[in-house]
């Protein structure tokens, strides 16, 4: 079976399909330079606890605590894999939910 689609509509796919290329090309460069910039950063919020003298406990155990894999603290590659990942796994979680919004109507 062939479809066949009107000029508006293809329009529309291809303006859909750069919107979304646009998105994760800017969210990948956000990732890379947020992970080299601030992980060389410390962070102003532990510095004044310590000046407190308050300590850090937690009210329960992350999967991944400080955004870090266990072993690989303070590789900056292991984290831009992390955030590379994170960012797949937000959009197809996305994709997931539109195709069964768009499967309901």
């Amino acid at each position: 079976m062939v479809t066949f689609y009107r000029f508006e509509e293809v329009l529309k796919m291809r303006e859909s399909k750069r919107m979304i290329t646009i998105g994760i090309i800017v969210s990948l460069v956000f990732v890379i330079i947020g992970c080299t910039y601030l992980s060389l950063s410390q962070e102003t919020l532990d510095k004044v606890a310590e000046e407190f003298g308050l300590s850090e406990s937690s009210l329960w155990s992350p999967p991944l605590p400080d955004y870090e894999l266990p072993g690989l603290e303070g590789n900056i590659f292991a984290n831009i894999a992390i955030g590379i990942f994170s960012i797949l796994m937000i959009l197809a979680f996305t994709f997931a939910i539109g195709n069964v919004l768009k499967a309901r109507k």
